[in-house]
């Protein structure tokens, strides 16, 4: 039986875009006219300042030519309402990167405040894909991604496009089918703890 109350189709190119087999098609600029010469930014100073800026906590999964997994990913934004896609950020050395280069199809799912620890759970590197769905309830779309069953609400994205972006590759997908099952409070992440919506803010001053 269908968990989800709402389903919402929408229709998709017949041209099958995907990834090479080896790599993402990445977008290629020509170099800079200038490039800064002052001193580097320390990592640790930069993630230090980002952790103020409230990220959505989603689960991605797919298929891959080897195995089927997810990670937990903190970067998903929206891009476009037309045609729809949504990003999200990948890092090029992780095993979830190694999946999506093969995969045609993903699903993101947002999950709810409730739902920190299935957000730790994807997290963890040293899971293998099967281990990993071995402790969730699932089902598998037509192209072989899993489907969480307790995720709110799920988009399934058919590949779009790819960029380098330093360690990390920008994913961008097109979504083709959205599930929704209720209206549960987003997970976020902020300051190194997992939070969530609460009252709207207050407008304050503009000083």
């Amino acid at each position: 039986m269908n968990v989800f109350q709402r389903v919402y189709i929408m229709p998709v190119s017949t041209r099958q875009a995907r990834p090479p087999t080896d790599s993402f098609s990445l977008l290629q600029h020509p170099p800079y006219s200038h490039v800064p010469t002052g001193p580097s930014i320390a990592g640790e100073d930069f993630r230090s300042v980002m952790q103020r800026v409230p990220s959505p906590v989603t689960v991605v999964t797919a298929a891959g030519r080897s195995e089927a997994r997810g990670a937990t990913i903190g970067s998903l934004t929206s891009v476009s309402l037309d045609p729809p896609l949504v990003s999200f950020n990948v890092e090029k050395d992780s095993q979830m990167h190694a999946v999506l280069v093969a995969a045609s199809h993903f699903a993101v799912h947002l999950l709810a405040d409730r739902q920190s620890e299935l957000c730790q759970h994807f997290a963890a590197p040293d899971r293998s894909g099967p281990d990993q769905l071995a402790a969730v309830r699932y089902h598998t779309d037509p192209h072989g991604t899993p489907i969480l069953k307790s995720a709110p609400a799920v988009l399934q994205c058919h590949w779009h496009e790819a960029f380098a972006a330093g360690d990390h590759d920008i994913v961008v997908g097109r979504v083709t089918q959205l599930k929704e099952r209720d209206e549960a409070r987003p997970l976020l992440y902020y300051d190194q703890d997992y939070r969530s919506v609460s009252a709207p803010a207050d407008s304050g001053s503009t000083g």
